[in-house]
């Protein structure tokens, strides 16, 4: 099977959604409080909307030639949905345990699934594909 374009531009719009919903994130967040929880959890969220923008930048430039902008999305999705439930089930150190789920909340932990399966699906075959595009220069 061959890794369409379309697959690779559906990856790179996920990881930009996941950012700009950290970055709506932050913003709420400000609004809310300004205490020193309200103004670490705003700078969490910021700086995961901020890793989310440049990686999907990368996708698109990078294409076929490495697996790696996959598998950093991947990894950083798993860690945030992590940090998700540690915060819903675990005391941690500045906010406690979190009991709030709002359509944020639920709108990142699916787009951030859908990277992981996205991406997961897609790793295979750029391997393959990256074999092909390497055997046609030679």
């Amino acid at each position: 099977m061959k890794v369409s374009k379309k697959s690779i531009l559906f990856a790179a719009m996920l990881v930009f959604a996941s950012g700009l919903i950290y970055f709506y994130a932050a913003f709420s967040q400000s609004k809310e409080s300004m205490d020193a929880a309200s103004q670490i959890q705003t700078m969490f969220f910021t700086v995961s909307g901020i890793a989310f923008v440049p990686l999907g930048i990368w996708m698109l430039k990078n294409r076929l030639y490495s697996r790696a902008p996959y598998v950093i999305a991947t990894i950083i999705s798993v860690a945030m949905i992590g940090f998700y439930v540690a915060s819903r089930t675990v005391n941690l150190p500045v906010v406690g345990i979190q009991d709030d789920t709002g359509p944020i909340d639920i709108a990142s932990k699916v787009v951030q699934g859908t990277i992981i399966i996205t991406s997961a699906l897609l790793m295979p075959h750029l391997k393959r594909e990256q074999l092909a595009i390497l055997s046609k220069s030679k």
